[in-house]
C-alpha cells in the first residue's frame, strides 16, 4: 500500500462566509479525529490534496503534517475518512475527513475491483453486468490492496463471480457477504413478435371505432324514409 504526506495547518472555527472565502483561494477545511484524541480543524493546500488523491486514491496511507502557530510540526498517521464534493465544479473539494490510524490495529476499508479480460459469452450474445464495483475488506493498515484484480474472461452466458472467490493476501478479512454476485454473463434478451400484437390492437380499435359511430346499421331518419316511399 501506498503510504504518502500530507501538509496541513491548523485554523480557528470558521464562518460559513470565512470558509467560503478560503474554498475561493483554493485551499480546503479538514478535520482529524479519532483514538480517543481530540478533533483538530485544518487547512490545506487544494491543489496538493488532489495531486494526492490522483496518485494514491482515498485508500493512501498519509503521513500528515500538521503545523500550528507557535509550536513544533506534529505529525499524524492518518487516512481518508470521507470526502465531500462539489456536484457542480469538477474537482473541487469542499472539506475532508481524517482519522488517526495505528499501523498495528486491523481497520475496515472498500476496494476497488478492476474487471480484466472479455468474456467468452459476449461474444455469443451474452450481456456483461459489473454487479458490484467494489468490495468491503478488513486488515491491517500496511496490508490495504490498491484493488483486486478479477478475471472475467472465462465467463460465458448464465456464468457469474461471487466474492467468495476472491484470492485475499496477508491476512485481509473479506467483510462482504462471500455470496454477494461480483459479475455476470446474461443471457440476451429475446426478440418479442410485435406484429401480431400490433395488427391485433388494430383489428380491436376498428371494432370499438365501428361501434361508437353506429357503422352498419340503419338511422332512424333512413327507415322513416323507407316507410312513406
Amino acid at each position: 500500500m501506498e503510504r504518502m504526506e500530507l501538509e496541513a495547518k491548523t485554523r480557528p472555527s470558521m464562518s460559513k462566509g470565512e470558509r467560503k472565502q478560503m474554498r475561493t483561494e483554493d485551499f480546503v477545511p479538514a478535520v482529524i479525529y479519532g483514538r480517543g484524541e481530540n478533533s483538530l480543524p485544518l487547512t490545506i493546500n487544494g491543489r496538493t490534496l488532489r495531486q494526492v488523491l490522483t496518485t494514491g486514491g482515498s485508500n493512501v496511507l498519509l503521513d500528515l503534517k500538521v503545523k500550528s502557530r507557535g509550536k513544533k510540526t506534529l505529525q499524524e498517521t492518518v487516512m481518508f475518512r470521507d470526502i465531500q464534493r462539489d456536484i457542480l465544479i469538477q474537482d473541487r473539494i469542499l472539506h475532508v475527513d481524517f482519522i488517526r490510524i495505528s499501523m498495528s490495529d486491523k481497520i475496515e476499508v472498500a476496494v476497488h475491483l478492476n474487471y480484466v479480460g472479455e468474456p467468452v459469452g459476449t461474444n455469443e450474445g451474452g450481456v456483461l453486468s459489473m454487479v458490484t464495483r467494489e468490495v468491503d475488506v478488513k486488515c491491517l493498515p500496511g496490508d490495504i490492496p490498491e484493488q483486486f484484480d478479477v478475471d472475467i474472461s472465462e465467463l460465458n452466458i448464465g456464468d457469474s463471480i461471487a466474492a467468495e472467490s476472491l484470492v485475499l493476501d496477508n491476512d485481509i478479512e473479506l467483510l462482504t457477504p462471500p455470496e454477494t454476485t461480483l459479475v455476470q454473463v446474461l443471457a440476451p434478451m429475446a426478440e418479442e413478435e410485435l406484429e401480431p400484437a400490433v395488427e391485433e390492437e388494430l383489428e380491436e380499435g376498428e371494432e370499438a371505432a365501428a361501434e361508437d359511430t353506429g357503422e352498419g346499421e340503419e338511422s332512424p331518419a333512413a327507415e322513416e324514409t323507407e316507410e312513406e316511399s
